[in-house]
C-alpha cells in the first residue's frame, strides 16, 4: 500500500523535479514500501501535515530532530 501522502508530498514536488531517477528511487523504497521509515510521514502522524517543513529530506535524522524538537516545544507552550 502507498503512502497515504504520496500524492500531496512537497518534497517531491519542490526538491525532486530536477532528480527524476532518485526521486523514483526514493519513492519505490520509501512511498510504496517501508513508508512508515520515512521521517516526514512519522512527523505527519505525530504533529499533523502542517507541520512537515516542505524542504525535509525524508533520511535526514539530524534535521529531523531539530524539527521535532521544536513542534513538541511548540506543543508543550500551546499546553501551558
Amino acid at each position: 500500500m502507498a503512502c497515504e501522502l504520496l500524492e500531496c508530498c512537497q518534497f517531491f514536488k519542490e526538491n525532486m523535479q530536477y532528480l527524476p531517477k532518485a526521486a523514483e528511487y526514493i519513492q519505490n523504497m520509501l512511498c510504496f514500501g517501508d513508508h512508515q521509515a520515512c521521517n516526514r510521514f512519522r512527523i505527519y502522524k505525530e504533529f499533523g501535515a502542517n507541520n512537515i517543513p516542505p524542504d525535509l529530506d525524508p533520511d535526514d535524522t539530524e534535521q529531523v530532530k531539530k524539527v521535532i524538537q521544536c513542534l513538541r516545544k511548540k506543543q508543550e507552550a500551546k499546553g501551558n
